[in-house]
């Protein structure tokens, strides 16, 4: 990955990302620069990208399509096809099964599939046989069925690779800069309206932020 960090410290931006090592923040800068967007400077607290310390470097990787919102199932589905356009899908199709005695769970999983259905996913239930039949190490006796998304599967061989192919098309595009080890610190505000980032290197004018930083999120939305 290369990055800007030894470069000149940029004094203005059009857009500032704070947290653009992790997925949200790198896919951001990737369809920004995409649609025409340029002078995007990334901001990065980890001293390496993709960050060693974004959720991103300890999700599962696993792509499940179906959920009880329309939009949930939607942006799965316009991700896993990026991921599988780009090369960083492994479909393998994913269970979640329901064990015997648990009936509740059961109506639950049936709602779900009835929600998928309408939103346009190919999940459906299926007895604890086929479970087997899918994944021999279940025990069918021990199950009263399972919810089956054939379109599931994992972003191979890591998030943080789609981080770097995000980063670095964004910058071969000429629309993106990064600086790892350079937290945002502050915002400047006039009048009620953001016109700065603040950092240990200098402020960054720019009436254009998006804090992607995850679970550290509402700490710099509250400077805002």
């Amino acid at each position: 990955m290369t990055d800007n960090s030894n470069s000149k410290f940029p004094s203005e931006a059009e857009v500032v990302i704070v947290g653009v090592g992790g997925i949200v923040g790198s896919m951001l800068a990737y369809w920004l620069a995409e649609l025409g967007q340029r002078n995007i400077v990334g901001l990065e607290k980890s001293t390496i990208i993709p960050s060693d310390i974004a959720s991103t470097a300890h999700a599962s990787d696993f792509v499940y399509n179906t959920t009880h919102d329309k939009l949930g199932c939607w942006t799965t589905a316009y991700s896993r096809k990026f991921y599988e356009d780009n090369g960083f899908f492994l479909k393998k199709g994913g269970l979640e099964i329901c064990r015997v005695g648990d009936d509740e769970r059961w109506e639950e999983l049936k709602r779900k599939v009835a929600s998928g259905k309408a939103f346009g996913t190919n999940v459906s239930l299926i007895s604890a046989a086929e479970a087997v039949e899918k994944f021999p190490l279940l025990e069918e006796d021990s199950m009263i069925g399972a919810m089956w998304d054939p379109d599931a599967g994992l972003v191979v061989p890591r998030s943080q690779e789609v981080v770097n192919f995000a980063v670095e098309s964004a910058k071969e595009k000429g629309a993106l800069k990064t600086f790892t080890n350079t937290p945002a610190t502050d915002f400047e505000i006039e009048d009620g309206k953001i016109i700065g980032v603040k950092t240990d290197k200098g402020t960054i004018k720019t009436n254009k932020v998006v804090i992607a930083s995850g679970i550290w999120g509402p700490l710099m939305g509250d400077k805002a």
